[in-house]
């Protein structure tokens, strides 16, 4: 296989969608007087992106699974490495974000909200807990733009210097 599936595909550009809304509404709320109704609205685009992220990464390590990956490029071994554990990490992120978005925020006493749909409760109120799952989860938010920036130069340094159409493998 030269190329992702379809649906890999698919799912991978909707992630990198979804994690620029999040970000971008998160970083931009962080503009807003407080009071201001859009400062609410921002919070809630960057929850649901978020919830959205969880979902479709569990999707996307399906359609991997199902579907496969094309066979690794040739390089050197730290190559290989640094872009697995690149990969690793982006996925780990990919789930932990959430969960620790929503941990923290049920810990804050508050419902996290779904469409309009309360989500269970996986955790009770705890002010201490809270702040903790709130560092975590800023600091991976914050390790994202890192992990992302890694992932792009190296997808570049492999279009531009090796020139061996690593683009064409995540293309529609």
């Amino acid at each position: 296989m030269k190329k992702y599936h379809p649906t890999s595909v698919v799912l991978h550009w909707l992630m990198f969608l979804l994690f620029a809304i999040a970000l971008a509404a998160i970083e931009l709320r962080g503009e807003v007087p407080k009071g201001m109704p859009l400062r609410a609205t921002l919070k809630i685009v960057h929850m649901t992106a978020g919830q959205l992220i969880l979902l479709f990464v569990v999707f996307r390590l399906a359609a991997r699974w199902r579907f496969g990956t094309p066979a690794k490029l040739d390089g050197p071994s730290w190559q290989t490495q640094s872009a697995r554990i690149v990969h690793i990490l982006l996925y780990v992120v990919m789930f932990m974000l959430p969960i620790t978005g929503i941990l923290f925020t049920q810990a804050d006493g508050k419902d996290v909200m779904f469409f309009g749909v309360a989500l269970p409760r996986f955790i009770g109120l705890n002010a201490e807990l809270s702040d903790t799952l709130q560092d975590i989860h800023e600091l991976m938010g914050n390790a994202v733009y890192f992990l992302v920036g890694l992932h792009v130069v190296g997808a570049l340094w492999h279009h531009f210097m090796r020139r061996d159409g690593i683009f064409q493998r995540m293309k529609f």
